[in-house]
């Protein structure tokens, strides 16, 4: 979603005739030119002279909110006043409570944050400088985030066809394996032309989270789970994945293809928040998505 930038302070313009007129003073002594030229020895350099913006003070700003990334969190927010911010500064904190240290500063309404490591939770909070250098407190709202590693364009076969041994989808390490191996979190299978997203463990949840780009799921869900365990395959769905070892894992449908599926996928390698909902009963499925082998 493209985001409105900063507004641009109006500076204010020194009438170029005042130079002009400088320019034809008669000559004058050292002391004399000096005093006067003070005043207009800036404006007479260039027609056009820019005062300063006036020092008002700047509000810290509103409504933080963070993308998640692989090795990298983006944290958004609401310019107050922009025409009193010359820039942002962000600060970021492994703890709620601080201390918040300066990661960096943004002349925009968001920064990336590229120093962070996968799997670690950090805290963010924004302050506006004003044109005089003021400083304002850190921002009400204090927004954490934990990156994770992703990836894009990879590849899982039917479980049915000949490919089967790479079938199935480990999100921890990133690589197919057997539909049927213990390390797979999901598999592909084809049943009547219809592509199919299956859980390998009974404590292993799926859901189909709907239509969207990548971004578009940035936290799991805590219910809505499939209660078979299956997710019918559309192309361009965003389907969430809670593994038995209590890991979160989104899967985009990129294209299906013959007999395989393309997709992007992002793995949360922090263990999930034990406040998350119980999981759900696993019913028994009236359509048989086991490969025949």
């Amino acid at each position: 979603m493209k985001r409105q930038g900063l507004s641009t302070v109006n500076p204010t313009t020194v009438n170029p005739n005042a130079c002009r007129n400088f320019r034809r003073l008669p000559r004058l002594g050292v002391a004399a030119a000096l005093a006067v030229g003070s005043l207009f020895l800036a404006a007479c350099d260039d027609e056009y002279y820019t005062a300063p913006p006036p020092c008002v003070d700047a509000l810290a700003p509103v409504g933080l909110y963070s993308v998640t990334g692989d090795r990298a969190v983006t944290v958004y927010w609401i310019p107050v006043a922009p025409e009193d911010v010359s820039e942002y500064v962000v600060y970021r904190s492994g703890s709620p409570d601080g201390p918040f240290r300066e990661v960096g500063h943004s002349a925009r309404d968001y920064f990336v944050d590229g120093s962070v490591v996968n799997g670690v939770t950090y805290f963010y909070a924004v302050t506006a400088l004003d044109h005089c250098g003021g400083e304002t407190k850190l921002s009400h709202e204090i927004v954490f985030d934990t990156p994770r590693p992703e990836g894009f364009g990879d590849r899982i076969y039917d479980a049915n066809g000949v490919n089967w041994p790479r079938s199935g989808w480990e999100f921890a390490l990133a690589r197919t394996l057997p539909w049927d191996h213990d390390d797979a979190d999901v598999y592909f299978i084809l049943a009547d032309g219809v592509g199919y997203l299956v859980a390998t463990a009974s404590d292993t949840d799926i859901q189909d989270a709907g239509f969207g780009d990548f971004d578009s799921v940035d936290w799991a869900p805590v219910e809505g789970w499939s209660p078979t365990g299956t997710a019918e395959v559309i192309p361009g769905h965003v389907y969430v994945v809670w593994t038995w070892d209590n890991h979160f894992a989104k899967l985009r449908a990129r294209s299906l293809g013959g007999d395989s599926l393309v997709f992007d996928w992002a793995y949360q390698i922090d263990p999930g928040n034990q406040e998350l909902a119980p999981r759900p009963a696993r019913e028994t499925g009236t359509l048989s998505l086991r490969p025949s082998r």
